[in-house]
């Protein structure tokens, strides 16, 4: 019998066979990239799960794109003090836009207390800012992260997807004066 393959070497394909339990597990188990590891436009997979419910809600956010589908995510390689990353969206047209922004930060997760990369969408004014969407990253190995997806700023039940490198080269959102706050307290709070 072959023995399993070291995590050195994993691809997506050993992260999308793990049930859900399996996964939770194996995040636990991982630790947050290097300060500046992650950089540039990396490959996004959403994490189809392995029942018909989870393929379902799989299903469910591809039709509720209208017709635009994720990509993946953006990373300046720097973290905290304002640093912005994005989301990459193919529209219907054909065109990718680069937008959704979220800040990049260090600190403590909310699933395991372990010190995490985070990604917060409520620094900016955008619609999963307004879910208090929170995304966490964990190094599988140099071109593969487990990253979770949690509503009310990571206090809801996380769900997965994966991060896959090399990356190409940043390029920032199309419109850096769009999604920003209302910092003046002009708005509703």
């Amino acid at each position: 019998m072959s023995e399993a393959d070291p995590r050195e070497h994993w691809q997506v394909p050993h992260l999308a066979a793990l049930d859900y339990d399996a996964l939770l597990e194996l995040f636990r188990s991982l630790d947050a990239p290097a300060p500046g590891e992650i950089a540039g436009e990396y490959a996004g997979i959403d994490y189809l799960g392995l029942t018909d419910e989870t393929f379902g809600a799989a299903l469910d956010r591809v039709k509720a794109g209208n017709g635009s589908f994720w990509l993946g995510k953006g990373f300046p390689g720097d973290e905290g003090d304002g640093a912005a990353g994005y989301n990459r969206l193919r529209r219907p047209d054909g065109t990718v836009s680069r937008c959704d922004r979220f800040g990049v930060h260090r600190g403590p997760s909310p699933i395991d207390g372990k010190e995490t990369l985070f990604l917060k969408y409520s620094d900016f004014d955008n619609g999963a800012g307004g879910i208090g969407f929170f995304d966490e990253i964990r190094k599988v190995n140099d071109l593969l992260f487990l990253c979770t997806g949690t509503p009310d700023e990571g206090r809801g039940t996380p769900g997965f997807f994966f991060l896959v490198g090399p990356p190409a080269p940043f390029r920032g959102v199309d419109d850096p004066l769009s999604e920003l706050l209302d910092v003046q307290g002009g708005g509703d709070a």
